[in-house]
């Protein structure tokens, strides 16, 4: 997930993309390094400011205050380098590279073109974890240090703040990949859980749709991935689990390419009535999952899709009724698929059903869903735990989106509003909240400061752990790291993911906050900018081997973690881009030499 994004394009050819503009010369590179101040990352940028300056460039920062200011510059070309993320919310390898560096990634803002490159992706994502770490091996040196890509600064450690006198500790989860599940916080003071809002932040206050097939940014990747359930989910240190998913359990045929989902009973839709949360009456069914899926991968299901290419070796999902003909079916260790879903049935399978009203697990009879893979691609249960594999309503969606749906050609952006649009939640006259939302809480209002969330009162009913207790989340709107902090340490706030590495002595110090980290999948980047002087691949590969990554960590109390690719802290390949002033100044020379030639 681009945490922040960039727009960049051409392809290296030998040392330049044809076309563009390599500079106009001179001893030392002027080079501007745009910076989102409002991600707390001013202190990473002075460190590559003075390393790139040491090796003979000329650097200057370009500091904006939140991320739209940093997007305008990027989107006018005003940059040479840009301080960038790129977060594995899958904890999959093929989502860590795929998005941004494959030709058609929903990401590749870079603009990237490469026909080897894709070649060695697309052969990774169909192989066994057993057998494409070579593969994505080569992928990264290919990335990296053949064609010099990216410039790679560090990997974090991802952290969760929390006001301990008020939270249970067991509820708070800090995870490598999956977002922050609101679900599992409960108060200490059970008195608390019906009148205290739950309240936290985030510094995007402009949203992308509610809707999960249309949004990909952290915008909405927490609020959606807590407003709609999955069929699969990551645990905190990315093993796939059905905890807390829609999933009793779930199965893969010997062919590597049927996958079986148990769906469970005891969650309904939820909708927004009177200003609250109600309870639609309306079960979170197989009809629902398989036209879930069916939109995922399908990029014209509506104008702006955003995840397409995660699912698009997915063939087709339908309902299973025939429990016998199941029972034939084998898994790759000989089992019977339908033995594997049993493990995760409360009651013995006795039958099989595609009709709603007919579904009581407690009784015997379940739905089953069998998703299709074009070819056997052992990442795609990844792609269901990301945000954008939430079930939606296929009710509500068609309702709202009727119009578009008949005629795709007639939708016009400034007049048309699909499902999901904040305009639809957003406090004022045409406020008219049209939201249906199968997971634990739903968007209630947004405001200038912030969102409402309410609990789904139909959610899991019994289950003590996942069953959402505290009813209200505040998603306070806060644009800057320094303020969120200030708003913790008084109490405002009761939790704050990714505080900046410079602040967590800061937070330390408060006897009343605790925190808990863990490595990241959080690869932080400088990105070029190809359509100006970097389109020179030696002045690419002189700043590289100028910035030292480990003298970095040091300015940081060693608390930043060297790193190479994006595959580096989902693989654990343990490499990392190493400074060379030697080499540095090789590439800048040979860079000179052809400005004056």
């Amino acid at each position: 997930m681009l945490l922040t994004a960039l727009t960049a394009c051409g392809k290296p050819a030998g040392g330049e993309i044809p076309g563009a503009d390599a500079g106009s010369g001179g001893e030392k590179p002027e080079v501007v390094i745009l910076v989102n101040s409002g991600d707390g990352d001013e202190p990473y940028a002075n460190v590559v400011r003075d390393q790139l300056a040491k090796a003979g460039f000329a650097p200057t920062i370009s500091l904006q205050p939140d991320y739209a200011s940093w997007r305008a510059q990027v989107d006018a070309g005003n940059f040479d380098l840009a301080i960038t993320y790129w977060v594995t919310t899958t904890g999959a390898p093929d989502y860590a590279i795929r998005p941004v560096f494959h030709s058609q990634g929903d990401f590749n803002l870079y603009g990237i073109d490469d026909p080897k490159l894709d070649e060695m992706i697309d052969l990774a994502s169909t192989q066994s974890p057993e057998e494409y770490m070579e593969t994505y091996s080569q992928i990264e040196d290919y990335l990296v240090e053949e064609m010099a890509y990216v410039l790679p600064i560090y990997v974090s450690m991802k952290t969760l703040t929390y006001n301990s006198d008020l939270l249970e500790d067991e509820g708070m989860h800090v995870s490598k990949s999956r977002s922050m599940i609101w679900e599992t916080v409960r108060y200490k003071d059970p008195a608390n859980n019906d009148v205290l809002p739950y309240t936290i932040s985030q510094i995007y206050y402009d949203l992308t749709p509610m809707d999960p097939v249309r949004s990909d940014d952290s915008s909405t990747f927490t609020p959606i991935c807590n407003s709609y359930i999955r069929l699969i989910d990551l645990t905190d240190t990315d093993e796939l689990t059905t905890d807390g998913t829609l999933s009793r359990s779930y199965a893969v045929a010997d062919n590597g390419c049927d996958l079986y989902f148990l769906l469970r009973d005891d969650v309904n839709f939820c909708k927004v009535e009177d200003g609250h949360a109600v309870d639609t009456g309306e079960l979170v069914s197989a009809e629902d999952v398989v036209y879930s899926i069916h939109r995922m991968m399908d990029k014209d299901c509506v104008p702006d899709h955003k995840n397409y290419a995660s699912f698009e070796a997915v063939a087709d999902a339908e309902i299973v009724t025939d429990l016998e003909a199941l029972r034939a079916v084998s898994t790759g260790e000989g089992r019977s698929v339908v033995d594997v879903l049993q493990e995760g049935a409360p009651t013995e399978i006795g039958a099989l059903t595609a009709d709603t009203a007919a579904v009581d697990n407690a009784a015997g009879t379940y739905q089953v869903v069998r998703m299709s893979t074009k070819y056997a691609y052992p990442q795609i249960l990844n792609s269901f735990a990301h945000s954008s594999g939430g079930i939606v309503s296929k009710k509500q969606i068609e309702a709202i989106n009727a119009e578009y749906l008949a005629d795709p050609a007639s939708y016009d952006v400034k007049t048309d509003v699909l499902y999901g649009e904040q305009s639809w939640f957003t406090e004022g006259e045409g406020y008219d909240n049209t939201m249906v939302c199968s997971g634990p809480y739903i968007p209630i209002v947004k405001t200038d400061y912030g969102v409402t969330f309410e609990a789904n009162p139909h959610y899991m009913p019994t289950n003590t752990e996942f069953s959402p207790t505290i009813k209200t989340v505040e998603v306070k709107f806060i644009k800057d790291m320094e303020n969120a902090l200030s708003a913790l340490r008084a109490g405002e706030l009761h939790a704050l993911y990714n505080i900046p590495t410079s602040k967590i002595d800061v937070v330390k110090e408060e006897p009343f906050l605790t925190t808990k980290e863990i490595d990241s999948n959080a690869y932080n980047y400088c990105a070029f900018n190809f359509k100006g002087k970097f389109a020179d691949i030696d002045l690419r590969k002189a700043a590289q081997y100028a910035v030292d990554q480990e003298q970095l960590s040091a300015v940081f109390n060693g608390r930043l973690i060297p790193t190479y690719s994006p595959l580096t802290p989902v693989l654990g390949t343990g490499k990392a881009l190493k400074a060379d002033p030697a080499k540095s100044a090789e590439h800048l020379e040979l860079w000179r030499s052809r400005q004056t030639s």
